[in-house]
């Protein structure tokens, strides 16, 4: 499913259709004789009438529609003006909420952000929901997840939209508290610059994917001499936020991507992506 921009309200419809899901039994089959496995049990899809995981008996699983609708909620206490972007795949929902009007300035680096929250909602993994940060930076309207801000995994709870009040709110407090960690990396990305050869092996093993690559290669100024570290991020999450067609995992992986460039000088990254090459004597 490609991305959908919508509101608040429109979320809430659309929460409606998203897949169920509920525990199964699980047996293991020893030729003729099936078991039933004690510790474990399967996540399954109720719509797409298929197994999504195996999870530990003790797992409880979050609805898709449960979640979201927690979430609005949550967002409708808060006062806060919200507006999303969706993304579906066989068994995930991915929601990316920006807040407009919750906006600050990296005045160092001459940079203004949106603050927002990321969620991942999967049938497929036993993280439960997961909501991290998520800031917009406003001159090219790339979304980026901070890293600097650990990501929350949210079991089950009849409180659940309370739950989500407190951790959206310490989520956007932490982000304006982080903004001078922001800056120093943001900083450093900007100063940070390699020539074109370094940068096209550095790319070869950290993308692998040639279409990925040349994509990337794109979104820069081919006519200058170094690329600074900040470039190429930004090419890189340009790509997750804007790219057609692109799925919520690839998403998630470019931004993770686009994580280690912004935390990593080149030179740390050659020594992390490029295999050594041993010369025997």
């Amino acid at each position: 499913m490609n991305e959908k921009e919508v509101s608040l309200a429109e979320l809430k419809n659309l929460a409606i259709g998203f897949d169920r899901a509920e525990m199964r039994d699980l047996d293991i089959v020893n030729g003729e004789e099936r078991i039933r496995e004690r510790g474990y049990m399967a996540v399954w899809n109720l719509d797409k009438k298929e197994r999504a995981c195996i999870a530990p008996k003790s797992f409880c699983v979050i609805q898709h529609r449960q979640a979201t609708e927690a979430i609005i909620d949550a967002l409708t206490s808060l006062n806060i003006n919200a507006k999303a972007k969706v993304k579906t795949s066989r068994h995930g929902v991915f929601i990316n909420i920006d807040f407009p009007d919750v906006k600050f300035q990296l005045e160092e680096v001459g940079e203004e952000f949106t603050s927002g929250i990321h969620i991942e909602s999967c049938y497929d993994k036993t993280t439960g929901l997961v909501i991290g940060a998520r800031i917009t930076r406003l001159k090219c309207t790339n979304g980026m997840l901070v890293e600097i801000i650990k990501p929350h995994k949210i079991r089950f709870s009849e409180e659940l939209k309370i739950t989500l009040e407190g951790i959206i709110d310490k989520i956007l407090k932490d982000i304006i508290a982080n903004d001078d960690k922001l800056t120093k990396m943001v900083s450093e990305c900007m100063q940070d610059s390699v020539e074109w050869t370094a940068l096209k092996l550095l790319l070869k093993y950290m993308f692998k994917n040639k279409k990925m690559i040349r994509d990337i290669f794109k979104q820069l100024d081919l006519n200058k001499e170094r690329i600074s570290r900040f470039e190429l991020y930004n090419s890189i999450t340009n790509i997750a936020t804007h790219g057609e067609r692109i799925k919520p995992n690839i998403e998630i992986w470019l931004q993770n991507k686009a994580n280690k460039i912004m935390k990593h000088s080149f030179k740390e990254l050659a020594e992390i992506e490029i295999p050594k090459i041993e010369v025997q004597e």
